[in-house]
């Protein structure tokens, strides 16, 4: 999720979500976001039956309050919603901030769960383009079964050759795959 506070004295807040369920449709959660009275504003893609991603306004999001008033300088990467509507966060940031960020959600009220702490590696897995191909792939149902596009059609979306997207899935996927069975990529 990446944040865009607002500037004025209204409390706005911009949110670059990725939502998926398995029972609701991409319609159905368009919908209801919309109709939602907390979202002042959204610009939804749907990019699969049942998955949108965009941008929704919104007032009084919480955690997003709390992560600014800890001025805690933390990256965020896109949330993930679960089917109990329950958000997830991966959030990138320093050992001093994470106390100061826990303290603001825990005086918000809100029930947080640590899944995971670790320290950020200074050795980049892959490349911005192989992960912008790897996941235009997958987003566009390459790696679904049956396939919904193939390489043909994914490297014209992308304006490469054939031979490149190949070559640049295989390096992405390689340090994927070893990612995976050692937690090195090279």
């Amino acid at each position: 999720m990446s944040l865009k506070p607002d500037t004025g004295e209204n409390g706005y807040i911009t949110h670059f979500v990725d939502i998926s369920s398995e029972t609701a449709s991409a319609d159905e959660i368009s919908d209801d976001l919309k109709n939602s009275s907390s979202v002042q504003a959204s610009d939804l893609a749907k990019v699969s039956p049942n998955r949108v991603i965009g941008a929704v306004t919104s007032k009084g999001c919480g955690v997003c309050s709390a992560l600014v008033e800890s001025n805690s300088n933390c990256f965020i990467a896109p949330a993930q919603t679960g089917e109990d509507c329950r958000m997830s966060y991966k959030l990138f940031i320093s050992g001093q901030g994470l106390p100061i960020l826990l303290q603001k959600l825990h005086q918000r009220g809100i029930i947080y769960k640590i899944a995971d702490v670790s320290p950020l590696s200074t050795k980049r897995k892959m490349t911005s383009r192989q992960e912008k191909v790897l996941r235009s792939a997958l987003e566009l149902g390459y790696y679904e079964y049956p396939k919904r596009i193939n390489t043909e059609e994914l490297a014209n979306i992308l304006k490469i050759r054939s031979s490149t997207l190949s070559e640049i899935l295989r390096r992405a996927e390689k340090n994927v795959v070893r990612d995976y069975f050692t937690g090195e990529a090279s």
